[in-house]
C-alpha cells in the first residue's frame, strides 16, 4: 500500500467510525430534545443514556415547580412558593454542575480519541 495502510485496518477504522457516528447521532437526538442549542456536544457512551434521562427528568420538575410557584404567588401562598422556587433553583443548580461535568469529561475522551476517529 502507498500509505502503509492494509485493507483490514481500513476496515475496522470503518467500522470504528461508522459505530462512533451511530453513537452520536442516538445521543443527539435525546439531548436535543429540551436543548437551548442546535450543535450537539455529545460522543455518548453505553453508560451515560441515564446521565441524559436523569436530566429529562430534572428538567420536567424544574418546569412543574415554577408553575407550581408562580400558582401558588397567584393564591398568595408566599411561602409555599419561596420555597419551590428555592428548590428549582438548586435542582437548577444540580443540573448544570452535572451538565458541565459531563462536559470536560467528553472533553477529554476527545483528547485521547486516536487521530484516525
Amino acid at each position: 500500500m502507498a500509505r502503509g495502510i492494509d485493507a483490514e485496518q481500513q476496515h475496522t477504522m470503518a467500522e470504528q467510525v461508522k459505530e462512533y457516528q451511530a453513537r452520536s447521532r442516538h445521543a443527539w437526538a435525546a439531548a436535543s430534545f429540551f436543548s437551548s442549542t442546535s450543535t450537539s456536544t455529545s460522543t455518548s457512551t453505553a453508560g451515560s443514556s441515564w446521565v441524559e434521562v436523569l436530566l429529562m427528568i430534572w428538567k420536567l420538575a424544574l418546569y412543574a415547580l415554577l408553575v407550581f410557584a408562580c400558582i401558588a404567588f397567584y393564591f398568595k401562598f408566599i411561602g409555599i412558593a419561596l420555597s419551590f422556587t428555592c428548590i428549582s433553583a438548586l435542582l437548577y443548580l444540580c443540573m448544570r454542575l452535572t451538565k458541565e461535568e459531563r462536559k470536560h469529561k467528553k472533553s477529554k475522551q476527545r483528547m485521547l480519541l486516536s487521530l484516525s476517529m
